[in-house]
């Protein structure tokens, strides 16, 4: 949620600071701030509500300093609640929620502390500062004890100018260094293009810049042996020369699906085959996009007739992951807050856990056995895109392995899955129909997304991003479920995008555009056979490139993803920062 970021750099540290919040301002822009120490050990700070250009001008002097950007949790978006928060001779940057804030708020104000603000994060410095006796590292981790929850902090001290102690519980937080400075940070992508070599802090581990150098070490100071890796220029965020991060990062999907499946070939899953060929229960787990993509998981194999139980990782407890079974956690980030602990829980009991994740270094690829690492490349508009279509590409990819072992030959659709990078190019062309279509309906107050068997998981998927990024009261349903109530809004207008992939179900879904029209309603039909197209009742008929009828919501979301962002700019609003959400959600 909330990013972090810190530097020791004996030239130009507020900029490089400056330059890493701007990389990290997806994970939020409630308010942005930066605190700068100098030799002296004299604090500059500067913070504001608002995005990370509230706090640009000149630059603060110093050789160290944290900097922070804020999705609000505790205490609505205002100046005095922006990061970095400052207490005695500490200053500290936070992402993520302490769960025992009121019993140690509590405790602090009956021995005499006076808030300057509403956050969970100033009572950490506050321990912090109570906790000192001259030892930097001591009264960290003599704080951190203390907090239930999840957290990354990283913080300053005035006695020690040149050193930066940082430290994870559930919330990510990664080394890097490059171009003469060191730096730590909540995310990998605002260190590409900066740091030369990264290096993933694990759970429970403090990371420490110090003498200019920068070290592991457990909470009694024992150092960590570490490995750093070079950050591949693939991993580095491209210019965009016009439009949104959005717009850009949906003309990336057929580069992206062609460099996720390069890398799925070259990946070795031997490891997996027993659990592929026995386990006793496949089950997989996302939140939000990543869960949709697991839906789409769930019809292919189905199909085939392998049964996969699929859950919101929010809502995973039911499923009971254990000894011999499968557990399939889909995660961009890799740092997904409850996707990490049904995986977890996954793995305590037995199961085994493969990962499909955009980030080779994220704590759920360390907590997995197996990881399907996508390469897509960062991903910064908040709303997903290519890293859905990578997701679906790599689920694809594991269901014909699942499939293989358990039949004995891949399923007729696998060699279908080289041409989807050519199959979502040629879906750019249903992009002048998509804009005639979001022209019509952008003073739309709702609409319905349908669709059958795995055309449901598109309509939702759909339906999503028109929630989160045009602000429209959207549903995505299965359409036979259409007379089951939601009719009931149907009424003179009313947009329905109806998705039809599935010849076999092709008129089921005609019904469904039949009982929209009679009350008045407007269909636009997606599908791929000109047949269904020519016979509907639908007022837009947008055909979709033909791939294998399996594979096709990885075709098929593509126009739904352009009409979101159309609309979203023709209402005025900002595709890559939507109200309300950030792009890693890494609290629960």
């Amino acid at each position: 949620m909330c990013g972090i970021v810190g530097c020791f750099s004996p030239e130009n540290c507020y900029e490089k600071l400056y330059s890493a919040l701007t990389r990290l301002e997806y994970r939020g822009y409630d308010s942005a701030g930066i605190a700068l120490l100098s030799a002296e050990g004299r604090f500059s700070v500067r913070k504001k509500k608002g995005g990370v250009a509230s706090i640009a001008g000149e630059p603060l002097p110093g050789e160290t300093g944290i900097g922070h950007t804020r999705w609000a949790t505790h205490g609505a978006p205002s100046d005095g609640n922006a990061h970095p928060h400052l207490c005695g001779k500490f200053a500290l940057v936070h992402n993520g929620i302490v769960e025992n804030e009121a019993a140690l708020r509590a405790e602090l104000l009956a021995a005499g502390e006076q808030f300057l603000s509403e956050t969970d994060s100033e009572l950490i410095v506050r321990l912090i500062a109570r906790a000192y006796r001259g030892d930097f590292f001591a009264a960290v981790a003599s704080a951190c004890a203390r907090l239930e929850g999840s957290y990354a902090v990283a913080v300053l001290c005035a006695d020690f100018p040149g050193e930066i102690v940082c430290a994870r519980r559930g919330s990510p937080l990664v080394a890097g260094a490059g171009g003469g400075a060191l730096y730590v940070c909540s995310d990998v992508p605002a260190l590409c293009g900066a740091a030369e070599y990264i290096c993933p802090a694990e759970d429970g581990e403090f990371v420490v810049i110090r003498g200019g150098k920068i070290g592991f070490c457990r909470a009694d100071g024992t150092p960590i042996p570490k490995i750093f890796t070079r950050v591949r220029a693939s991993a580095r965020p491209r210019a965009v020369q016009a439009g949104s991060r959005m717009q850009a990062e949906i003309a990336e999907i057929p580069r992206a699906l062609s460099d996720t499946l390069a890398s799925l070939r070259d990946a070795d899953f031997s490891c997996c085959r027993t659990a592929f060929r026995s386990a006793k229960r496949l089950l997989a787990v996302g939140c939000g996009t990543a869960y949709h993509a697991a839906l789409c998981l769930r019809a292919v194999l189905e199909e085939s007739g392998v049964f996969l139980s699929c859950r919101p990782a929010s809502e995973a407890a039911g499923l009971c992951a254990g000894a011999g079974d499968l557990l399939i956690a889909v995660s961009q980030s890799g740092e997904t807050a409850d996707t990490l602990a049904a995986a977890r829980a996954a793995r305590e009991r037995g199961a085994f856990v493969l990962a499909v994740t955009n980030v080779g270094q994220s704590s759920l690829a360390s907590l997995a056995h197996c990881t399907a690492v996508m390469c897509a490349g960062p991903e910064i508009a908040v709303a997903a895109t290519k890293s859905y279509n990578c997701q679906l590409l790599s689920l694809y990819f594991l269901a014909a392995r699942i499939l293989a072992c358990r039949m004995g030959v891949p399923p007729a659709w696998a060699g279908d899955l080289a041409a989807l990078p050519a199959a979502a190019e040629r879906a750019f062309g249903c992009f002048p129909a998509v804009d005639s279509l979001a022209e019509a309906l952008v003073g739309a107050r709702g609409m319905y997304f349908l669709g059958r068997g795995a055309d449901v998981a598109t309509a939702r998927e759909g339906a999503l991003k028109v929630k989160e990024i045009a602000y429209l009261a959207a549903e995505g349903l299965p359409a036979g479920e259409l007379k089951h109530g939601p009719l009931a809004l149907v009424e003179d207008g009313f947009p329905v995008a109806l998705l039809a992939t599935v010849r076999s179900l092709a008129r089921k879904c005609e019904a469904a555009a039949a009982e929209v029209a009679a009350r008045g309603g407007r269909v636009a039909l997606f599908s791929q056979y000109g047949e269904v197209l020519a016979s509907s009742r639908a007022a837009y008929r947008i055909r979709l490139p033909a791939v294998a009828e399996a594979l096709m919501p990885a075709v098929s979301v593509i126009p739904l993803q352009y009409f979101a962002c159309r609309l979203c700019l023709l209402r005025g609003l900002d595709p890559d920062r939507p109200r309300n959400l950030a792009k890693s959600v890494t609290v629960e």
